[in-house]
């Protein structure tokens, strides 16, 4: 069994690589989105413990961090890319950023004895302030205000990314109007070292998260933890509730000498802005986070992206380091194992190997493809075949072939003769079809009835016959010759003359 197996999970379209950070409620792994085509993107997801998914309160919260963090459209908020439900796997998935969380930073700096210098502090602080804002301007779609309030601002959910930016993420705890999970009230949620008074009582505002930011920073300046001489969970409440906190020209006074006029003057002009973002009444705080925000600006000019960036890679620079390592060795660790998309290929069979070889969601639409075809094909088909079944048959008329006709020799009949004109083998002889002729002497004759087309046309009937398209044949000499027509019948010329008394008159039609 390869690495891969053992330290991926599949949840859906997701691989699920190692773990690089676990919190009570869930572990966040470095993942990997699936798509078609070979994509792959690289994101992070959050997955909610077994024994919690089956908890429907523990399932509704981390709902609703999908969907309130979803709203919030910020540059310096980690956006929600989407919520997998299978089985008894609960998923949130983000965006990965590429940085390092600000309270390892601050651990680092710590151990290396060195301090965040203070125009990179206020930057941090000017960014989450940013996004905080925008959190809590936040409305849905019907432009509804959705009320946001984090309730969970601290170093462990600011990402400060290799590009300079801080990121607030997390909003697993938040409260808004939209929640399906409502926290009953006096119910406290938070972090104890970084939650306002009301916040503790159970009544978080978005004034709350000022104050748990105005702690982030505090801890910015000075290098350690706000509440670092609380003994005991209790003795950390009181100094909350009762506002005995320390300030922070007081707790750097030992090193003022060192630290130097200009940087104290700055640390002088910030503390005052602190102190009223830590106030415990919250009428005396900033009303809004971006007030608060312009007056951090103001008092110092925040550094750059690129001198965060920069800070960032130099102080962060081992933990960067594995985690560009962890990546690499996942990346490599699924490029063995991931077959590559193939591509089509010339030749008659390139549609059928790419259907058989390609991934699932390219499978899907190849088959979709063809089957369209060929309901297509069929129904042309069918519609053809109906069409040929359906039409009606083309009728010719065939006129019988025309009947023989007797025709009279141009010469004059000298003796008797018999002519028999045959009738068609179709229809019976009609009367009078036989006849005789005789010569009883000179100046008498009588000449045979000849059959005209008159006659014919009399006497012959058509014959219709309905033909269907027969094959064509080569025409007869009858059928390509017109029907011959009986010429007159001529004057008896013999003799060609005649007696008017006793003058001898010639017949006209005989000279």
């Amino acid at each position: 069994m390869n690495d891969q197996t053992q330290t991926s999970i599949e949840i859906g379209r997701y691989l699920l690589h190692r773990q690089i950070a676990r919190g009570g409620m869930a572990t966040i792994h470095i993942a990997r989105l699936i798509g078609d085509e070979g994509f792959t993107r690289i994101v992070a997801a959050k997955r909610l413990h077994p024994e919690f998914a089956e908890d429907g309160d523990f399932v509704s919260m981390f709902l609703d961090e999908a969907r309130i963090a979803s709203k919030v459209h910020h540059r310096n908020v980690v956006p929600v890319l989407d919520v997998v439900t299978t089985g008894h796997e609960v998923v949130l998935v983000q965006e990965y950023v590429h940085g390092a969380p600000l309270h390892t930073l601050l651990r680092t700096a710590h151990e290396a004895k060195t301090r965040v210098p203070i125009n990179i502090a206020v930057s941090i602080g000017c960014q989450v302030l940013a996004g905080l804002q925008a959190a809590h301007e936040t409305t849905d779609e019907l432009g509804a205000p959705l009320a946001v309030v984090h309730r969970d601002v601290s170093p462990q959910n600011v990402m400060i990314a290799t590009d300079g930016t801080a990121r607030l993420l997390d909003f697993g705890i938040a409260k808004a109007t939209m929640a399906a999970h409502i926290t009953r009230e006096g119910m406290f949620k938070g972090k104890l070292a970084y939650s306002a008074p009301e916040q503790i009582r159970g009544y978080a505002t978005q004034q709350s998260d000022l104050y748990s930011l105005s702690v982030v920073v505090w801890e910015l300046l000075v290098g350690h933890r706000l509440h670092n001489n609380a003994q005991s969970e209790a003795e950390l409440i009181g100094e909350v509730m009762n506002g005995r906190l320390a300030r922070i020209t007081e707790v750097l006074a030992p090193e003022r000498e060192r630290l130097g006029s200009n940087r104290w003057s700055q640390l002088e002009a910030l503390e005052a802005i602190i102190a009223k973002g830590l106030a415990v009444d919250q009428t005396k705080r900033w009303r809004t986070a971006a007030e608060m925000e312009a007056a951090l600006a103001s008092a110092v000019v925040p550094a750059s992206t690129t001198g965060v960036s920069g800070w960032i890679k130099n102080l962060g620079r081992a933990f960067l380091a594995d985690r560009d390592r962890m990546i690499a060795l996942e990346e490599a660790s699924y490029r063995s194992i991931a077959k590559p998309p193939r591509r089509p290929s010339q030749g008659p069979h390139t549609e059928v190997s790419t259907v058989l070889a390609g991934p699932p969601a390219m499978m899907s639409r190849h088959r979709t493809r063809l089957l369209v075809g060929a309901a297509i094909g069929g129904f042309m088909l069918v519609l053809a075949f109906i069409i040929w079944m359906t039409r009606e048959p083309t009728i010719e008329l065939a006129a019988a072939p025309p009947l023989p006709v007797a025709i009279p020799s141009a010469t004059p009949i000298a003796t008797p003769i018999a002519t028999i004109v045959a009738a068609p083998p179709i229809l019976p002889a009609p009367l009078g079809s036989v006849s005789t002729a005789a010569g009883t002497g000179l100046g008498e004759s009588r000449a045979a009835p000849v059959r005209t087309n008159a006659n014919i046309a009399r006497t012959q009937r058509v014959a219709i016959r309905p033909i269907i398209r027969p094959a064509p044949r080569e025409p007869t000499i009858r059928e390509s010759q017109p029907a011959p027509v009986a010429e007159p019948a001529k004057p008896d010329c013999n003799p060609p003359y005649y007696f008017d008394g006793a003058k001898k008159i010639f017949k006209p039609a005989c000279l």
